[in-house]
């Protein structure tokens, strides 16, 4: 399997409703294999002292925040309506169980973006996580985060530092939110659970294996299209048996005794060094760095878009057929770079050349199989932080480019 195919993965309208009817749906659910391949699913219920207390503040009556952050299956891709994608059931599903007035002190922020990986997830979280928790949730953070990029991470540049990274600092918001780690798979099995469970078991985090509970039975109880929308989402079928797993798994964790707070102060599985990023999208504002935006003066207003987060990453970095050729440019003190920009088959997009200090250290464009996602480069890797100089120059004359955000630290 070609792994860049699956970025090929999340259009608005291909959401239709495969497999079968709801009815069977609920007599299968009551079965004692699938009770059992819920508690298969169950990879661990980690640490679950931080848990406890969302739950018992969701009693009480407090709002709480569950936030989601991954990929398209995230994003709700393959279910027959949002409201059925894993992450919106998941809200019912707690509020109901856990909240006040049937969960309406419950809310759910769902960050997920189809064909991205978690670099330009935790380059988002900010902005498309914390930025978006309902003002009635009083101290603007979330409360739980489901982490979601198990197939997602397939060659990401910064080889899973960025995935542990954003783990850590959502770790140690000063509201101890609790975080789980949910795997998905693909029709073919593929997943990254075997090399992103280090980092759930380093952390004592709540771990969800959908290929571990229910994958075996693909072929068996239940068939390959009663599961699977294609060869990279779920049905709406599919996204239940997420969100079945999940709550499994809260439901186990609520159970047992309260555990001693974790220890967060433990050894990197692949490295934290990403902590602490900064993302610059087209309208930041920042004084630690300076931005001049040469011939990135546009705003490229037809980049992805979807339903949990509207345009992504809102204003951008964009230079259009007509702008003049000058390169977007930031100066600052830092040792990360890395640069999200919108990889598309469109031929009016070309390419672009990546220089650090006066030297070309990437060039990308776009071409067959790609569909206008944001893929994420690392332009720099340093052990220690310096004045650096970014530049991001368009190469050839009359073609468009755009850069999605750039993130430093």
């Amino acid at each position: 399997m070609k792994m860049k195919r699956w970025m090929a993965l999340m259009l608005a309208g291909m959401l239709l409703l495969t497999g079968m009817a709801t009815g069977e749906e609920k007599e299968m659910t009551k079965t004692e294999w699938y009770r059992q391949a819920l508690q298969d699913a169950v990879m661990s219920t980690g640490n679950n002292a931080r848990l406890k207390q969302v739950i018992e503040r969701a009693g009480n009556g407090e709002e709480i925040t569950v936030a989601t952050i991954g990929g398209s299956i995230t994003e709700g891709a393959g279910a027959s309506r949002y409201a059925e994608c894993w992450a919106a059931r998941l809200r019912v599903m707690f509020g109901t169980a856990y909240g006040r007035d049937n969960g309406k002190n419950v809310h759910l922020v769902n960050a997920g973006v189809g064909g991205t990986p978690s670099p330009f997830g935790y380059m988002r979280y900010n902005r498309e996580v914390i930025g978006r928790v309902p003002e009635e949730d009083a101290d603007g953070l979330p409360d739980v985060v489901v982490i979601e990029f198990s197939v997602n991470d397939w060659e990401e540049p910064t080889r899973h530092r960025c995935y542990e990274s954003m783990v850590k600092e959502i770790l140690e918001a000063p509201n101890s939110p609790a975080v789980i780690l949910l795997f998905a798979v693909f029709r073919n099995g593929f997943n990254l659970q075997e090399e992103l469970k280090k980092i759930g078991e380093r952390y004592g985090l709540m771990m969800v294996s959908i290929k571990d509970g229910f994958y075996g039975h693909v072929g068996r109880e239940f068939t390959q299209t009663d599961f699977f929308h294609d060869e990279y989402h779920p049905t709406s079928f599919g996204h239940r048996i997420m969100a079945d797993c999940l709550m499994q798994a809260v439901r186990n964790a609520a159970e047992k005794d309260t555990d001693e707070p974790q220890d967060l102060h433990v050894a990197p599985v692949y490295g934290t060094d990403f902590m602490g990023l900064q993302t610059i999208f087209g309208d930041t504002e920042t004084d630690a760095f300076a931005v001049e935006r040469g011939g990135f003066q546009s705003k490229d207003y037809s980049s992805y878009h979807n339903e949990p987060v509207g345009w992504v990453c809102g204003p951008n970095f964009f230079h259009n057929a007509s702008d003049p050729m000058e390169p977007l440019r930031v100066k600052g003190v830092f040792r990360k770079c890395l640069i999200a920009w919108r990889a598309t088959a469109d031929g009016s997009f070309g390419t672009a050349e990546i220089l650090v200090d006066g030297k070309v250290v990437k060039t990308v464009c776009g071409g067959a199989g790609k569909w206008g996602q944001s893929e994420v480069v690392l332009a720099l890797d340093a052990a220690e932080a310096a004045e650096h100089t970014l530049e991001i120059r368009v190469t050839e004359e009359g073609k468009k480019f755009t850069v999605t955000a750039i993130g430093l630290q």
